[in-house]
């Protein structure tokens, strides 16, 4: 039934802000960790989405005229973690020689964690979690209510 496959869109996009709500937080863990080199600093993880598409669903989006066709046969996938990516953002050196991971010039590297900008986007992904959960039981209601149709 295609109707109930549209509950993976709302359950998938959960799913992934779920994953993103752990990467934020494993950002937090590790804000305040050092390193000798700049190389070996923690670097700010990020969550890239993407849509999930199915073959058919590809292949209607192609053939253009015939969604009536293929409409029926489509499973509704939803939204996928594409990759969990670096940020790229440099390490800033602090001087420190009285730190034991100090380099030779006295310096060592923090990572490129900025917590307030980790807060903002865990309300964000907190917030877009609670949209999915709400499109998620709008959607299972109205199937509760279509099921209830026949009875009388």
């Amino acid at each position: 039934m295609a109707f109930l496959s549209s509950l993976n869109i709302p359950l998938s996009g959960m799913t992934a802000e779920r994953l993103r709500l752990d990467i934020i937080s494993q950002n937090v863990a590790n804000a305040d960790n050092v390193a000798t080199r700049e190389e070996d600093a923690y670097k700010r993880q990020m969550v890239v989405f993407g849509e999930d598409k199915t073959f058919k669903g590809i292949l209607r989006t192609k053939l253009g005229t015939g969604e009536a066709h293929f409409h029926r046969y489509i499973k509704y996938r939803g939204v996928e973690v594409r990759e969990v990516v670096e940020d790229e953002t440099p390490s800033e050196p602090v001087y420190d020689p009285t730190h034991p991971l100090a380099d030779e010039m006295g310096y060592v590297y923090e990572s490129n964690v900025d917590v307030a900008v980790e807060q903002l986007d865990a309300i964000e992904a907190s917030n877009m979690y609670d949209a999915n959960l709400a499109v998620f039981e709008v959607v299972k209601s109205m199937a509760q209510k279509a099921l209830n149709i026949g009875k009388g």
